[in-house]
């Protein structure tokens, strides 16, 4: 526990936290509230909907999290090396020069709309990877940082290849399972690829473990679990980021005054804010179908329960 946090307090912010969500419509999809401080749980307040959901594009950061594990036990390749060395579609296509840095810290440059834009390519019946190499390109690799879900959902097809099995197979062994977590559903694609930009499901409580394991530099029992020089790199501003969160941007993972963020659609975030050796998870019921076409229940007018962390909750954890 972190001497400095008065967990009374915490508990009592958590409470405003969630009353403001009670009375404010725009937050009515909101479905979970858990904060740790140091190795205790100290707030964990479920709302609605699923208590295992899909935390949608905190799915990149579970991803690059895995990655990581793979880094430590030399499995992966230098990440200046062109993914198309063991991705066989992108040869000859205009992501045929992207790395494994490129995909990491979206710059690779490619088109992300229109007929690549994440609802059209997950609707195709097969060959999204494929689809996804085709993307035009619109920037110099590497040159500017743009929100890019095909760069995870090839960062996914690329660790398969070098894994010799589907990284979410090798994340429940390597990544989740020394966290006690069990094995999630994770979402494929036709050709058997997991989704790297989403899909995948969580519980708070997973996530609250994940973002422990950040706070404590990759180790678990003080064993290494992750790869410091990757995880290093992770957690470091590879760009000044951009949309959605606004933030600067390291592999997969959202870099804050400090902290680290990881964020999804419909109110999933992981909060990590190692000054007060603490992690703040707020989820939300998003109601999603995939379709196609894709619906789902949030009101159109809907906000992330972080913005009520951010204004009501960290200041009591920082001390600011």
């Amino acid at each position: 526990m972190s001497p400095r946090v008065d967990v009374e307090q915490v508990r009592a912010a958590a409470d405003t936290v969630l009353a403001e969500v009670d009375a404010d419509p725009r937050y009515a999809r909101t479905s979970h509230l858990q904060v740790r401080v140091g190795a205790e749980v100290v707030v964990d307040v479920h709302r609605r909907g699923p208590v295992r959901g899909d935390v949608f594009s905190v799915t990149k950061t579970v991803l690059a999290l895995t990655l990581a594990v793979a880094a430590r036990t030399d499995r992966l390749p230098p990440l200046d090396e062109p993914v198309a060395a063991v991705l066989p579609p992108l040869r000859g296509t205009p992501a045929a020069t992207h790395t494994w840095a490129h995909l990491l810290t979206m710059t690779r440059g490619a088109e992300t709309g229109g007929a690549w834009d994440v609802d059209a390519v997950t609707a195709l019946p097969g060959g999204q990877v494929a689809h996804l190499a085709r993307a035009p390109q619109r920037t110099p690799p590497g040159a500017v940082f743009a929100y890019d879900n095909g760069a995870s959902h090839l960062l996914s097809a690329a660790a398969g290849a070098v894994l010799g099995e589907p990284v979410d197979d090798y994340a429940a062994r390597e990544l989740l399972a020394p966290l006690g977590i069990a094995a999630p559903v994770w979402t494929r694609d036709p050709d058997g690829v997991p989704f790297g930009h989403g899909h995948l499901q969580l519980s708070a409580d997973n996530l609250g473990r994940l973002g422990r394991l950040l706070l404590d530099g990759g180790r678990v029992g003080g064993r290494p679990l992750l790869d410091p020089t990757f995880l290093g790199a992770m957690t470091t501003p590879q760009s000044a980021g951009g949309p959605p969160e606004d933030r600067a941007h390291g592999y997969q993972l959202w870099l804050d005054d400090g902290m680290l963020l990881a964020g999804g659609w419909a109110g999933q975030h992981l909060l990590v804010v190692p000054e007060a050796d603490a992690v703040v998870v707020t989820t939300g019921d998003a109601g999603f179908d995939p379709g196609p076409p894709p619906t789902d229940a949030m009101p159109p007018d809907w906000r992330p329960a972080l913005d009520l962390v951010r204004s009501l909750l960290l200041p009591v954890l920082r001390g600011r």
